[in-house]
């Protein structure tokens, strides 16, 4: 019994020893002590800016100002006010831009984030924001109105920790409330839906004014660059990132300051730990960079969907495989006579004989739709007289045209059996694929029926 009672006694002090330790937790963490920080490695010392004030505190806001005369790329950075949001409306119906008539109220837009995903735990802990604006109050205005956009100036919402964050999103919404539409680089997947989230999250401290921010919700006008980009140039580049496109599209080179974006939310957790913000200053340069590389892209795009239109030249030079994607866009736009300009440009520039192939292929189509039977003739006789290979496709469309069009089943034999023949002498190699036997099978069909009409079966 005894032993019993020891065993019970030293169990209960064992208990009573956790105590002590339960009771020596951390504290839990805490904002970061700015002031305490190396003053070489200060925020304010690193990266010029104020410390902005509202009713739900305080958060920080970089300003720099660009002038629209300053080139990235082949154009100035002001050359995009002479273009319209709406050009890429027949191509993008989902971006609402109709009524947009020009980029002069647009807020070029690009958050820099705790991590990659876009769930309820991740942070906006920066917000660019790009707008062409006044800066040059002397500058004159035309005829008596408001003065001319001088400058594109880039503000930086950024947040010195998770504290600040709903002072910061009151000021955006603020700021965001003089805009008509944004711009962004795959922003309709990523950016607009992490700041909805980001103000939902925070609706109990703002303003239901500020909850709701009209200009990022899914309805509001939204050019998302990444689409006509990857439209235009995926068949040429092997990458349709912002900083490839910078590279490859507009020439740029960005210096060693800039920062791989994946490290980006590993140096704002160092900052919130430290208070240090000398790589926090590599941050605030890669978002603006990206910011006004979205200004020159946005350029570039906007020329290049409507040079068919004006009748300008492109102004970066344009690859047989960038026409072969315009002229897709266009006829897919519903603009039939822009289309067959970039396929026969396309026809012209095109090197590899599989893209040859599909230029002939979509142009002759084109022109079929349309009734434009000779010209569309012409298309298929030059490609299987220039394009090496083994397609049957413009043989079966003058099959189909002396047939239809011309009555006269004889010539629509012989094309059927030119075709047949090419394709019989490709299949009679080892490696020859499936497709090829479906369309001789396809011609068999065919010559048949053409044999027995010209019968009288």
């Amino acid at each position: 019994m005894s032993s019993v009672l020891d065993r019970l006694r030293r169990l209960q002090s064992l208990r009573e020893q956790k105590k002590p330790a339960e009771a020596q937790l951390p504290p839990p963490p805490q904002a970061p002590d700015f002031g305490a920080a190396d003053p070489w490695g200060r925020l304010e010392e690193l990266v010029p800016g104020q410390e902005v004030e509202n009713e739900l505190g305080t958060y920080y806001v970089s300003t720099r100002a660009v002038p629209l005369h300053q080139r990235r790329g082949p154009q100035a950075l002001g050359d995009l006010l002479t273009q319209q949001p709406a050009i890429f409306a027949p191509f993008h119906p989902q971006f609402r831009l109709d009524g947009m008539a020009d980029f002069q109220q647009a807020a070029f837009l690009d958050t820099e984030t705790t991590g990659l995903g876009a769930g309820a735990g991740v942070y906006c802990f920066m917000v660019g924001v790009g707008t062409f604006e006044t800066w040059d109050t002397s500058a004159p205005g035309a005829n008596g109105q408001e003065p001319s956009p001088t400058h594109f100036v880039v503000r930086q919402f950024f947040m010195r920790h998770p504290g600040e964050e709903g002072a910061m999103l009151a000021g955006l919404a603020d700021f965001l409330a003089r805009c008509s539409m944004t711009v962004t680089f795959n922003g309709r997947t990523f950016d607009l839906p992490l700041l909805r989230t980001r103000f939902f999250q925070n609706r109990s401290r703002l303003q239901a004014a500020r909850v709701q921010v009209p200009l990022l919700a899914e309805d509001g006008p939204h050019l998302d660059l990444l689409h006509p980009a990857r439209r235009l140039w995926r068949r040429r580049l092997q990458s349709c990132r912002l900083l490839h496109l910078e590279q490859q599209i507009l020439g740029w080179q960005r210096s060693e300051e800039d920062v791989p974006g994946h490290l980006i939310p590993l140096l704002y957790a160092d900052y919130l730990r430290s208070g240090n913000a000398r790589p926090m200053r590599r941050v605030f340069y890669h978002n603006q960079e990206d910011i006004v590389t979205m200004v020159a892209l946005a350029g570039q795009l906007s020329h290049i969907f409507n040079v068919e239109a004006d009748g300008s030249p492109a102004p970066t030079p344009l690859y047989g495989p960038d026409w072969l994607a315009l002229g897709h866009c266009h006829e897919r736009a519903g603009c039939l006579a822009d289309a067959e300009s970039a396929y026969r440009q396309a026809v012209e520039l095109l090197a590899t004989p599989q893209e040859q192939a599909e230029a002939f292929r979509r142009l002759g189509l084109l022109l079929k739709r349309q009734g434009r039977w000779s010209e569309a003739v012409e298309i298929w006789q030059r490609w299987l007289s220039s394009v090496p290979g083994t397609d049957p496709t413009p043989f079966e469309e003058l099959a189909k045209y002396c047939e239809w069009q011309l009555r006269d089943l004889a010539q629509a034999e012989m094309w059927t059996s030119w075709a047949l023949h090419t394709l019989r002498r490709e299949a009679a190699r080892p490696q020859a694929d499936p497709p090829t036997r479906e369309a001789i099978r396809r011609l068999e069909h065919r010559l048949q029926r053409l044999q027995r009409k010209q019968a009288g079966g």
